[in-house]
Parts: structure tokens; C-alpha cells; sequence
């Protein structure tokens, strides 16, 4: 059924694929008018309406309209380029020959173009076809990866719990309920960047824009962040001027989550991370800096790519489903902004997004 209907498409031409072939036609009629007042010989004539066929095949999709350039063309120069002109007789005992030879040539110049084009377009579909079976596969073999071990940590504390917990003492009690924490935590962290990636391919993701102060979002983004942020520095850096941006908070908040984990899970305990903003050429510029290792030049292109985790190597390297860079910028990019990663000498990451700055109206 599905042959059918591809067949009956590269059949019935559309619309546009006529106007186009009835164009090339025109075009290589008056070239050809040209060639004839500056006694050019029939053989370019012939070369220029074999060019238009070729072209027809080129730019429409139906094998209809080539084969219907290959013959109109045949007719068009028999009509004005053999004598007796204007007519479609020919008196020179050569002529159904030549005719017919331009002919086959043209519909063989048609028939192997559009076989090379499908080829191609084929060849294109089997690529990206494979390639949405990678993204299926990797996706599936990260989720397995980054859920097994929260998931069998959270089953195990509850465990212990059930098993001992006469025997267990408060604080040993309290560590256990905050590791079952973070793991919940961190679950739900993946969970939403998994919804929201989508939303966003989807095209379902609706911007609520609203003007917002800065401040607060940060202030509401380092709230929500992982409780292992304590074993670092975090500081803040904002203007003293109010500064406003036009956005989505609660995605700019997500942005500023994923931003502030991701220095988290690749510095080193100690490190210092720095959230600051200003002012930049009608943007508000979002800068989340650390002092940590760094990522190798080679590797920066691609740290927005989904799936994409580089090579660090951490302590909680289990949970690198890659997916969080790769929803900043799709969220940035939404809001009509840019994200970019430099360096931070001597050694560390910087990571800056826009978003567009925004005015507070007042009503007298």
C-alpha cells in the first residue's frame, strides 16, 4: 500500500512542479531563439533543451513532468528551430532522426537524474532513520544505566531501614534518610530534563514569558540545587542595579539547576562556584564559573549534544545521562538567547547564557 502511494506521487505532478517545467521550457526556448538569431547551429539548440530537461528532473520530484520536458522539448524545436518553421513538418529527410535521437537522450538524461536523486534521498532517510535509532538506543541504555544505581541505592537504604532499624543509631539513621533524598531528588532532576527535552522536540514547549528580576531566579535556582553543593563554594555575584529579563523562570530556573549541578559533579570538592549576572547589548548575561579541571578544547564543541558526557571521570560519574547542557541550550535558545562554554583561566569552565532584557510597565 505504502509503494502505491509513493509511485502514485512521483506520477501526478503538483502544481509547482509544473509551473517549474513550463518555465525551463520558456527559458530554454528563447536561449534557443537567441542561438538561432546569431546562427549559432542546432546542435547547441538541441545541447540547450537536453540542459532543460535535465534541470526539470532536478528541481520537481515527479518523473512525469521529466518525461513531459523531454518531449515538449523535442516538439518546441521542431516547431521553431526546423524548416518549414512554426510548423511541425520537417522536410530535410535527417530530421526524424535527429528528433528521435533527442529524444531517448533526453528521457535517458531524466530517467538516470532522477534515479540518482532518489538514490540519494534514500541513502538520506537510511542515515537519519539509523540515526534516530542510535539517539532510541542510547537513550534507553543511558536511562537503564543512570536509574539502576539511585534506584537499587534507594531500595537498599529502605532495606536496611526495615532489617535494622532497632540497631541503628540516629545519626547513622539520618545519613541514611538523606542518601535516599539525594537519589529521589536527583530521579525527579532527570525525570523533568526528560520531559522537557520532549516538549521541546515535540514543538509542545509554550514559553510563559514574564518580566523577572534576576536575582530572584537565582536565588530560586540555588535553592533547589544538589544538597552536594555544600561541599563547595558557591557565591553570588549581581549588580547592584535592579537588572530584569524578559523569560520563562521556571525553565531559566531548570537552566540554572542543570548549570550549577553540572560544575557540582565535575569539580572537585572545595571548588568555588560563582553565579553572576549583567548587562549585555539588550541581554541579561548569566555566567555560572568554577575553578575545577576544565574541559580539553576538543571536546567543547560537542558538551551541548545530547547524550554527550566527555571523559571526566568523578565520583558520582554514574549519573551522566548527558541531557541537561543539552536542554539549557534548547530552553536559551527558545528564549532567543545564546549559551557558550569558555574557559576560566588558569583553569575551569564558564558557562554564559542570554536572555533578552525586560522593562517593568507602570499603569498611573
Amino acid at each position: 500500500m505504502k509503494q502505491s502511494h509513493n509511485l502514485r506521487d512521483q506520477m501526478i505532478p503538483q502544481g509547482q512542479d509544473l509551473v517549474v517545467t513550463l518555465l525551463i521550457l520558456a527559458a530554454g526556448t528563447v536561449i534557443g531563439n537567441i542561438f538561432w538569431q546569431f546562427a549559432f547551429t542546432k546542435a547547441n539548440i538541441i545541447s540547450v533543451y537536453v540542459l532543460g530537461t535535465l534541470l526539470t528532473s532536478l528541481f520537481t520530484k515527479s518523473y512525469f513532468c521529466g518525461v513531459l520536458s523531454s518531449v515538449a522539448s523535442v516538439l518546441l524545436f521542431n516547431f521553431f528551430f526546423t524548416e518549414p518553421r512554426l510548423t511541425l513538418h520537417a522536410y530535410e529527410k535527417g530530421y526524424p532522426f535527429t528528433i528521435a535521437i533527442m529524444l531517448i537522450v533526453s528521457i535517458i538524461t531524466v530517467t538516470l537524474a532522477i534515479q540518482n536523486i532518489r538514490n540519494i534521498e534514500e541513502k538520506e532517510r537510511a542515515a537519519l532513520r539509523a540515526k534516530n535509532e542510535q539517539l532510541r538506543a542510547d537513550l534507553l541504555r543511558a536511562i537503564s544505566h543512570d536509574l539502576r544505581t539511585p534506584l537499587t541505592s534507594i531500595s537498599g537504604n529502605a532495606s536496611n531501614l526495615l532489617a535494622n532499624d532497632a540497631r541503628l543509631d540516629g545519626e547513622a539513621r539520618h545519613q541514611i534518610f538523606l542518601d535516599i533524598y539525594d537519589d529521589s531528588i536527583w530521579l525527579i532532576n532527570l525525570v523533568e530534563n526528560l520531559l522537557s527535552i520532549t516538549r521541546i522536540e515535540d514543538g509542545r514547549m509554550n514559553l510563559r514569558l514574564s518580566t523577572e528580576l534576576v536575582a530572584e531566579v537565582v536565588e530560586e535556582a540555588l535553592r533547589h540545587t544538589n544538597r552536594q553543593s555544600s561541599r563547595h563554594t558557591i557565591r553570588v555575584d549581581l549588580p547592584d542595579e535592579l537588572l530584569l529579563a524578559r523569560m520563562d523562570a521556571r525553565l531559566i530556573v531548570q537552566v540554572l539547576i542543570n548549570l550549577v549541578d553540572n560544575a557540582v559533579k565535575y569539580t572537585q570538592d572545595g571548588s568555588v562556584i560563582t553565579v553572576s549576572a549583567c548587562r549585555r547589548e539588550g541581554f541579561a548575561a548569566i555566567s555560572v564559573t568554577d575553578d575545577g579541571p576544565g574541559i580539553a578544547p576538543d571536546l567543547q564543541p560537542h558538551v551541548f549534544e545530547m547524550f554527550y558526557t566527555g571523559e571526566h571521570k568523578v565520583a558520582d560519574s554514574r549519573r551522566s545521562l548527558g541531557l541537561g547542557l543539552a536542554l539549557c541550550k534548547a530552553i536559551v535558545d527558545a528564549h532567543g538567547g545564546t549559551i557558550t562554554l569558555t574557559d576560566n583561566p588558569p583553569h575551569g569552565c564558564n558557562f554564559t547564557f542570554t536572555v533578552p532584557l525586560g522593562e517593568v510597565t507602570l499603569h498611573e
